[in-house]
Formats: C-alpha cells, sequence, structure tokens
C-alpha cells in the first residue's frame, strides 16, 4: 500500500488522489471530512476504482455527492444529531434545549440538522428554546452567551454542534460565564485530549464510537484496543481509530465474497450489507446510502477530567432521504 499526505488543504487532496490512482491501487482511502476527502474520492472515481473514507459524517460522502464507488465507515451526522437529542431525552428526561451550531464545515450543519429533527419529533419545536451560530474559529462566542442567558425560560441544556479546537473554546465559555447546564454534543468532541482546556468539566454528554479509558461494555472494542496495543506498543490516541480499522474489514470481507478486487463486484457485495456485523458495530449499505443511520452509539460523558462510558444506545428515528440532504433547510 501507499500513503501521501494531502496536509487538509483540498487542491492537494485531488493532486494526491490522482498519484495514488496512477500508481495503480485497488481502493483509495480517503480523509475523514467530506469537504477534504471528496476531492481525493472524485480522484478514483474518474478511475473507476472504489474510495472509502475514513470517517466523513456528512452524506454526501457517498452516492449522491461523489459516485456509486464513494463509501464512509461512519455513520451520518444526523445520527450523532438523533442519537443525543433521544438520549437527552427519553434517558435523561431533558425537556427544552438550546442550540449552538457552528456553522464552519457541512459535517456541524448535519448533525445539528438531525438533533433539531430529533428533538422536535420528540418533544415539539417550540421545546427548542432557540438557536444560534458561530465559526470555528471565531475569539469570542460572548454575544451568542448573552442571547442565550436572556432568554424568558432558560433551558434544559444545550446542544452544541462543533468540533476542536473552536468546540472547546465555546464550552469553556460556556462555563465561564456560569451557564452550568448539561451540554450534548456530537462526536467530534470525543476523547480526552481536550479536556485540559476545560478542567472540572462536567454533565457533558456525547455519542461515541467506542471508549479508549477501559469501561466499553462490548468484548469486540477492547479486543481491538488490546490488538492495538500488541501491535504498536500503545493505545490508539483516538477512538476514531476503530472506523479505520472496520472500513478495511468492509472492503476486504466484500472482496473474499465477490472473490475479486473489480470494484463493480466488491461494491455489489457491499450493497447489500445489512446489520453486517464489524468490529464498528452492524452495518448496512444499499445502492443508495453509503452511510449508516442507525448504527449503536456508546454514550459517553465527562467525570473527574475524562470521558467515561455510560450505555450502548441505538436512535429509534431514522433520518430520511430529505434530512440526509438537508433538503428544503
Amino acid at each position: 500500500y501507499s500513503v501521501m499526505d494531502t496536509k487538509t488543504e483540498q487542491a492537494r487532496a485531488a493532486t494526491v488522489g490522482a498519484q495514488l490512482v496512477d500508481g495503480g491501487i485497488d481502493m483509495l482511502v480517503v480523509s475523514c471530512d467530506y469537504d477534504f476527502g471528496a476531492p481525493a474520492a472524485l480522484a478514483a472515481k474518474q478511475a473507476g476504482k472504489i474510495a472509502f473514507s475514513l470517517c466523513a459524517a456528512d452524506p454526501k460522502m457517498g452516492v449522491q455527492g461523489v459516485g456509486p464507488l464513494a463509501f464512509t465507515a461512519n455513520s451520518a451526522a444526523q445520527s450523532e444529531g438523533i442519537a443525543i437529542a433521544e438520549y437527552g431525552q427519553k434517558k435523561m428526561n431533558l425537556k427544552s434545549v438550546y442550540v449552538l451550531e457552528d456553522l464552519t464545515i457541512e459535517y456541524n450543519k448535519s448533525a445539528c440538522a438531525g438533533f433539531r429533527a430529533a428533538w422536535a419529533a420528540g418533544g415539539g419545536e417550540e421545546t427548542i428554546l432557540g438557536n444560534d451560530t458561530f465559526k470555528n474559529d471565531d475569539p469570542s462566542i460572548a454575544s451568542q452567551i448573552t442571547r442565550l442567558k436572556g432568554l424568558a425560560t432558560q433551558p434544559d441544556a444545550v446542544f452544541v454542534c462543533s468540533f476542536t479546537p473552536g468546540g472547546a473554546s465555546a464550552v469553556r465559555q460556556l462555563r465561564a460565564a456560569g451557564i452550568d447546564l448539561p451540554i450534548l454534543a456530537n462526536t467530534a468532541m470525543v476523547d480526552n485530549y481536550w479536556l485540559n482546556a476545560v478542567p472540572g468539566l462536567k454533565d457533558f454528554y456525547l455519542p461515541a464510537f467506542m471508549s479508549l479509558y477501559g469501561d466499553d461494555p462490548r468484548p469486540e472494542m477492547n479486543t481491538f484496543l488490546e490488538s492495538h496495543k500488541a501491535r504498536y506498543g500503545e493505545p490508539p490516541v483516538s477512538s476514531y481509530s476503530v472506523l479505520g480499522y472496520s472500513l478495511i474489514e468492509q472492503w476486504a470481507y466484500a472482496v473474499e465474497q465477490a472473490k475479486t478486487t473489480e470494484s463493480e463486484a466488491v461494491v455489489g457485495v457491499m450493497n447489500t450489507f445489512k446489520d453486517q456485523p464489524f468490529t464498528a458495530g452492524p452495518t448496512s449499505f444499499t445502492d443508495q446510502l453509503h452511510i449508516q443511520v442507525d448504527r449503536p452509539w456508546l454514550i459517553m460523558k465527562v467525570e473527574n477530567d475524562s470521558f467515561r462510558a455510560v450505555e450502548v444506545y441505538r436512535n429509534s428515528f431514522k433520518p430520511d432521504m430529505k434530512l440526509l440532504f438537508r433538503v428544503g433547510q
């Protein structure tokens, strides 16, 4: 196999993708986010090769956005928002919420769209007491905090759909402003590496792929951790790592079933997956959807300056195609 660095540059991603395809590949693994992985995936499409994103959570990393040979190992960002919305209502008994949306990339917008749809379905649109926006590189969200604190009725929780470092900054500013409400977040805020930015953080919840901290209730995740340590001498630094491992599982299984690495045959097998058991969780694809919409999540919360596993939760509200592609929103 060959590895090249795209340096998180869209133009370079297209160049690197073309170079790898020209070098002769059976499958191209591209960067996490749709915004940065799609240019390389398009190079694979032009060559008739499968492109598999490590963890793009925007559904456009698939049939509709790139083409029928594009897949992602991740669940739709809408599923993240849906799962934590349902969990907040059904398990935490939250009745109202305020949404703070980072507009920087498509991922955040999709997570917020899923959250709002599920929350409204469970409690009514009127229980979303406000929506506000910010950008990941904003130095301050003081005006957003002022608007939140100025609400006639304070919400039961705040949902922050963002990613680090801006998401961590937003959480720190919310707590520094005396807002001690439970904070719900999307998966991009997982893992302990940023928690020193908000010492003593608590009442912070999100849906995660797995726990790196020895308390994941699923044996297959602990086996993955042990295997990683045995091979590399240390645990993975990010829980996103299980998606990279599992995408190879998925492709290899389809190759074995198809008895060839030829793209159309392999895709034909993958499009028949229905809750196929892989390490990352049950996996389903169709010829119209190459992303997960109801794979179970591990709900985690922060306590004692570490993320800790709470329970595995599978959302019952499934996003339709309009919600997945934010049609009319």
